[in-house]
């Protein structure tokens, strides 16, 4: 055979498997381990050279927590409408009752200002009865959002009713039982009593109008004898205000005239001044502790377990949000 012949001569696949490739390396050179070898890590535990540690990142599911953090949004809202509806008039409700418990004993003490002494705000002063409307409430002293959600208030700085001057009572027309949800259906002629520490009067509806922004504000003081009923222009959006005046039937009672300074939202019946901030606080902390429970659910499982324990955290924040946003609203909406 010629080296020709010999330099194109094959290999049987036995000798193929037996003979060495030239220039490939040798298997026994070879690293052997896990998938990491080859790469610079140490063949002996996985790790980098210089004994270092490979950190894994979770994959946080940020769509599914995005999904918790909407639905607690459109949850929470949910809780704001069922609150309005529901909760507001038990809870003036319930007021209403602890106000009328208290009158009872002694009328002439429990009314203070009859003697010149202005009483705590939010206790008790009067009883209003409109006959005609079905109406009959404790008046409470005060007219701030807080106050309004016990019952009507009579604002600060007017007259006691059946005294000389404009008497002002305000009230809510859509929430907490609404009390002066019905005054817009009075007519002139039908009549209003009032009863204080210093009697029973009798008012007589004079007439019915609303008053926009930027119109003579009708809780500032007069020279007759009349009660303004005060309250949201209407159920939907407060652009205003629907008033109720009435006259005093008879001579108005000598009372000591009690001086004291009002907040001006107090005078402008708009909401708390300090519950927005509470409603956001209370909102964010409210749609916080849903996506926490989430996230704890995803990490360390037994979803019942996590929820049993985050449902009464999530609602105690949730129904304090809706008490904050109520009282940020017009105090009488």
């Amino acid at each position: 055979m010629t080296d020709a012949q010999a330099s194109t001569a094959t290999l049987t696949p036995d000798q193929a498997a037996s003979t060495p490739t030239i220039g490939a390396p040798d298997p026994a050179s070879r690293p052997t381990g896990g998938p990491g070898h080859g790469r610079g890590t140490s063949p002996e535990d996985g790790r980098p050279p210089g004994g270092g540690r490979t950190i894994t990142i979770p994959d946080v599911p940020y769509r599914r927590l995005i999904g918790f953090a909407l639905v607690g949004i459109a949850g929470l809202l949910a809780l704001f409408l069922i609150y309005l509806a529901a909760f507001t008039p038990l809870t003036a409700s319930r007021d209403q009752q602890r106000l009328a418990d208290s009158l009872k004993g002694q009328p002439l003490t429990v009314y203070k200002l009859v003697n010149g002494h202005l009483p705590a705000e939010g206790s008790a002063v009067a009883v209003i009865k409109i006959p005609s409307i079905g109406l009959n409430q404790v008046v409470i002293y005060g007219t701030s959002a807080a106050d309004l959600m016990t019952g009507p208030g009579l604002m600060q700085g007017t007259s006691l009713p059946g005294a000389v001057g404009n008497t002002v009572i305000a009230g809510r027309r859509v929430t907490f039982g609404a009390p002066f949800g019905s005054i817009g259906s009075l007519r002139p002629g039908q009549k209003i009593h009032v009863v204080d520490g210093a009697g029973n009067f009798t008012y007589k509806v004079k007439r019915i109008r609303h008053v926009g922004i930027g119109q003579r504000d009708v809780v500032t003081p007069t020279t007759d004898n009349r009660l303004t009923l005060v309250t949201s222009n209407s159920s939907l959006i407060t652009s205003g205000r629907l008033v109720v005046q009435a006259e005093l039937v008879g001579t108005a009672v000598d009372v000591p005239d009690n001086a004291v300074s009002v907040p001006s939202y107090d005078l402008g019946l708009s909401g708390d001044p300090s519950a927005g901030g509470l409603a956001a606080m209370w909102s964010f902390l409210t749609v916080f502790f849903l996506v926490l429970a989430a996230f704890a659910v995803w990490r360390l499982g037994r979803p019942w377990l996590i929820y049993l324990f985050a449902a009464p955290v999530v609602m105690m924040c949730g129904l304090f949000a809706c008490e904050s946003v109520a009282r940020a609203l017009p105090a009488t909406f």
